[in-house]
């Protein structure tokens, strides 16, 4: 304390230091997201995100108008116009579109507005894309070659994108008849999905006298306990475990309504000419059909399987290493596993904090005051200027542009072409705002548009001491999501069609993914971490601290890289061999493949993938996720592992990939980006040398050293049955955990009386003791 006060004299005695130079524009970005300083709205009136629109239904009925006049220009139209035609037409009520799905997500008093003008543009943009007018005009493009002949790459790619959407569709139905069915099962299986939805997202609750003991301890609300997750961050293991089994637990309900949605996805898929929903849901992607997905799948699976396993017995020595953690109840018989669901999670965010604190020499700064909100986002502008030439400027807002106050509009201005973007930023918590972080596409970009995204986030405001910040894992979610934005930002496209919002999931997430490996390199993070004080006692972190964080992002991945392939290989088979044949449900087909593809045991009377909504939301693309991170570590080692700040690389990946969109084929983009074709064994390896190397790392960190952790682990083959387990150390290190026979002794059931009078023992030691020394203070 003494030290402390003489140092804070020493520093007050000094002269003030100097101010540090900065654009006005980066230092307006960190003031307001740190809410230091407010930005004045503009007095000019404006509809919401500066479209000129105050009132949405007026803007809407407008725009109908609109699109019925080019819809009687399309049947007398030449060729040469028809494309521009239906391009305009499709912009104009997608752009209303996009604006009201956001709208009716949101946290804004303009929600139930949203809803409302929702339901009206997807019942007309159903009209449009069944529409017999706009098929056949496409039609005649493709069918008379003269005028095919003389249409460039993109354009042609244009038609191919419309004439699929209309297909979908059923407008190249027989009969008026088979047209209705098709938008009839369209419109059922969007029911079934909103349903899904909103039964995946449903927290459990659970009346204070039904509580099960683990929980006890948990936060109420109106005499009841609400798990919106499964408490995977709580220091326990039997909160975990009961909130993981009580969260995924199976229900009839949801089971039932995701066989609804899979029936009607496959009666809809069979009415538009395919064999399954996966082909359909494939056809315009990079992978191109269901078996490059398996094969992609399987090869993946295959080559990481050794090093998870590592990984796994990695995590295992950690949990039972000098009693940190208390074995598993009723679950660590001879023969058994001892991970489960609910462990890996835990384990590996609190190996990756020790980790941190030894690296760094055991002088870890404070986290959250180098990763503030504000300091983070300036510092991701500098990135952005230093690689593409793209600068964040802070703007004022119109009057009725924003749908909330804290929402921050940025302007994104290219150093030579200008204004090329807006993007808004809505981080802080709101009870009404959804499952964040994501990024909407409000507009995308083309000729005759500039791009609009939100990103939109729920970080906790900050107090008067410090301002709002991130930890490691929001960092990197953050990071991905503005890799998404910049996609759109950066891309040039003629036509609407063949835009960056047209592009599939597994060439949409790639920019994302890239930037998430940046936020992992030394040299990006030890930018970012700046002390939000702005003074030179700390201006940053020591670089051994920074190096230790980036080391120890890397540590146990695999395990996430297992999970992402079981549930992309879930969603595969529910989408290609529905109907099953010997009666199995959803539920079987998840346990088989937890099994199969993991190293975790499947938990009897749960079911996880009813709580995964991208069943519905990404449907038969779930394996994007795993698809992209692959390209996106080639591309990151082949362009930024050398100088992430490379302007020369950030200028190639912009003219080879990035301006293109849905311009060119996604395949051939990367495949010219990276030298090589893409296959399924160049693609597992790029998922599977990283996870190596953190293996490395772990395996190479001194936390088992006095060898007091046991040495029995269990390592499982395909089938899913375990080895036999090695007790050769457990007897001498841990002798109370093993009973005659052999096996692990089973604790004995919580009891809740016995631990309150333990405590009230403990308390009369205590007072007893306080009254003795008081005795002998009083007695000297």
């Amino acid at each position: 304390k003494q030290w402390y006060q003489r140092r804070v004299r020493e520093i007050k005695s000094r002269d003030p230091p100097p101010t540090i130079q900065r654009s006005p524009a980066s230092l307006d970005i960190e003031d307001i997201l740190n809410k230091k300083e407010q930005i004045s709205v503009n007095d000019t009136t404006s509809g919401v995100f500066g479209l000129g629109v105050p009132d949405l239904q007026e803007h809407f009925k407008a725009v109908t108008s609109k699109c019925d006049q080019l819809l009687n220009q399309l049947e007398t139209s030449s060729a040469d116009e028809t494309l521009d035609i239906v391009d305009e037409l499709v912009r104009s009520i997608v752009t209303v579109s996009d604006v009201a799905l956001f709208l009716a997500r949101s946290s804004s008093d303009m929600r139930e507005e949203g809803k409302s003008l929702l339901t009206q543009t997807e019942h007309y943009m159903s009209q449009l894309n069944s529409s017999p007018v706009i098929f056949a005009a496409l039609k005649r493009l493709v069918e008379d070659q003269e005028v095919w002949a003389g249409l460039d790459g993109e354009a042609r790619r244009a038609v191919l994108g419309l004439l699929v959407d209309c297909k979908n569709n059923g407008a190249d139905a027989v009969s008026r008849d088979q047209q209705e069915k098709v938008q009839e099962l369209i419109r059922k299986e969007g029911r079934e999905g909103v349903a899904f939805i909103r039964e995946s997202v449903t927290p459990v609750t659970i009346p204070i006298q039904d509580c099960p003991d683990t929980l006890i301890s948990l936060p109420t609300r109106e005499g009841k306990i609400v798990l919106s997750d499964w408490c995977d961050d709580s220091h326990s293991d039997a909160i975990r475990e009961t909130a993981w089994k009580t969260y995924y637990k199976y229900d009839k309900k949801k089971e039932a309504i995701l066989h609804n949605l899979l029936k009607k996805r496959h009666q809809l898929a069979q009415a538009t000419g395919y064999k399954n929903y996966g082909e359909r849901a494939l056809q315009n992607s990079m992978a191109g059909s269901p078996a490059a997905v398996r094969e992609f799948i399987e090869e993946t699976h295959e080559q990481i399987r050794p090093v998870a396993r590592e990984e796994m017995y990695e995590m295992e020595k950690y949990k039972y290493q000098g009693g940190k953690f208390w074995y598993n109840r009723g679950y660590t018989a001879v023969g058994e596993v001892v991970l489960f669901p609910w462990d890996t999670n835990y384990i590996a965010e609190d190996y990756r904090k020790l980790y941190i604190y030894d690296e760094s020499r055991h002088v870890m700064p404070n986290l959250p005051d180098f990763l503030s909100v504000g300091s983070v986002v300036e510092q991701i502008g500098v990135w952005m200027e230093d690689t593409f030439g793209v600068t964040l400027v802070a703007e004022r807002p119109l009057k009725g542009e924003l749908w909330h106050p804290d929402v921050v509009k940025l302007a994104v201005e290219h150093e030579k072409e200008g204004l090329i973007g807006l993007l808004y930023l809505d981080f802080y918590t709101s009870d009404k705002k959804r499952s964040p972080p994501c990024n909407h596409v409000i507009q995308a970009r083309t000729n005759k548009q500039l791009p609009i995204s939100v990103i939109e986030c729920s970080y906790t405001p900050g107090n008067g001491y410090r301002p709002p910040h991130l930890n490691l894992n929001t960092l990197e979610k953050l990071f991905r999501e503005l890799g998404g934005a910049i996609h759109s930002f950066l891309s040039r496209n003629k036509y609407f069609q063949t835009s960056s919002s047209f592009l599939s999931p597994d060439v949409k997430l790639i920019s994302g993914y890239l930037l998430q490996n940046l936020a992992r390199n030394p040299a990006v993070l030890y930018n970012i971490m700046k002390h939000h004080t702005r003074t030179k006692v700390m201006p940053r972190v020591n670089p051994q601290s920074v190096l230790a964080i980036t080391n120890a992002q890397q540590i146990f991945r695999s395990h996430e890289v297992e999970h992402q392939l079981m549930m992309s290989a879930v969603d595969l088979d529910l989408h290609t061999q529905f109907p099953y044949n010997d009666g199995r449900t959803s539920t079987d087909v998840f346990s088989w493949n937890c099994e199969k593809f993991t190293h975790l045991p499947y938990i009897e009377d749960t079911a996880p993938h009813l709580r995964a909504h991208q069943l519905y939301t990404q449907g038969g693309q779930v394996y994007a996720h795993v698809w992209c991170r692959a390209i996106a570590n080639i591309l990151y080692k082949e362009l930024f592992v050398v100088d992430p700040f490379s302007r020369h690389a950030g200028e190639y990946f912009r003219e080879t990939f990035l301006q293109h969109a849905a311009g060119k084929r996604p395949r051939e983009l990367v495949e010219y980006l990276t030298g090589s074709k893409l296959t399924a064994d160049r693609l597992a390896n790029a998922l599977v040398s990283p996870c190596e190397a953190s293996q490395h790392v772990a395996s190479g960190f001194k936390v088992f050293a006095d060898g007091t952790g046991a040495k029995q682990w269990w390592h499982r083959d395909v089938s899913g049955k375990p080895d036999t387990p090695l007790f050769s150390r457990l007897s001498s290190s841990h002798p109370h955990l093993v009973a005659p026979d052999g096996n692990l002794k089973v604790p004995p059931p919580f009891d809740r009386e016995g631990m309150l009078r333990l405590r009230e023992k403990q308390k009369e030691k205590l007072l007893d003791k306080s009254r003795e020394d008081s005795r002998k203070i009083a007695g000297s």
